[in-house]
């Protein structure tokens, strides 16, 4: 992974489309972070915070006795972070350029680190696993959403060319040195580190073409496909296939998207 730059992208398109995925998995975060005890005065670090629409929400979650330290790969994406903390204004929150993978991580103890779709993208996960054991007090907790099983993905009863779609995300994932099935890992590695594993709860989302989740998933489609087309795993002709499909999806009420399945993993530092 370059240091400025995601195999998603950072153009205004997946800024956009970031926002929307937000919306969709709010209540989610929200309901794992009430499972955790977030409470206000907490001490929460956001690990891969994106243009921080978590860690913003987490620093009204924790109050301004607490403290939301975010740390983000790309100067872009902090940038707009910081952009959006500042109109509140939420001076508990801080939102820091980092590479998790050659950075020092931050010499301080949090209550919780809560980290989404961050760990797949990684082609090494030492670093990352080495900066959470320093970084989480002892006592603490760890609150990972990652994927579990990517095969889910697809456009039901008729998406042939979307589930080609999914494979090739998965490879260009794989290729990019990740692993779109990283939370069956991840569990044990933790475990063998001397984490205690309190949780684990599958996350399925599935919906319509009119349900946010339906409208997520296409827009994924829609953005991540002209990558895939950069990377040689996708052509135009799949493109003009998989446009067919949802045009084809949305004249049919019984038609469903159903999306990768996510794995909430809760574990705590002994």
């Amino acid at each position: 992974m370059a240091d400025s730059s995601y195999l998603l992208g950072t153009h205004t398109e997946e800024l956009e489309r970031l926002g929307f995925q937000h919306q969709l998995w709010l209540p989610s975060a929200q309901e794992a972070w009430q499972r955790a005890g977030i409470t206000a005065g907490a001490r929460v670090l956001d690990v891969g915070a994106g243009p921080g629409f978590a860690a913003i929400e987490l620093a009204r979650a924790v109050g301004p006795t607490g403290r939301v330290l975010g740390l983000e790969l790309n100067e872009t994406y902090v940038a707009a972070g910081q952009a959006m903390a500042r109109s509140e204004p939420l001076p508990q929150l801080e939102l820091r350029q980092h590479n998790l993978l050659r950075d020092p991580w931050p010499v301080e103890r949090f209550d919780l680190a809560w980290c989404r779709w961050v760990a797949m993208f990684l082609s090494d996960l030492d670093p990352l696993l080495n900066g959470l054991e320093q970084c989480v007090r002892s006592g603490g907790q760890l609150l990972l959403h990652e994927y579990v099983h990517w095969d889910t993905f697809g456009l039901h009863p008729c998406g042939q060319a979307i589930a080609r779609f999914g494979q090739a995300c998965q490879r260009s994932f794989r290729e990019a040195g990740g692993d779109p099935d990283v939370n069956r890992r991840l569990p044990s590695l933790l475990a063998a580190r001397g984490w205690r594993i309190e949780e684990l709860r599958p996350l399925p989302v599935a919906g319509n073409g009119h349900a946010m989740a339906g409208q997520w998933m296409q827009r994924f489609v829609e953005v991540y496909g002209v990558r895939l087309q950069e990377l040689g795993l996708w052509s135009s002709r799949d493109t003009a296939e998989a446009q067919r499909e949802i045009a084809a999806a949305a004249a049919d009420p019984g038609s469903f998207w159903v999306g990768p399945t996510v794995l909430e993993l809760r574990a705590r530092r002994n």
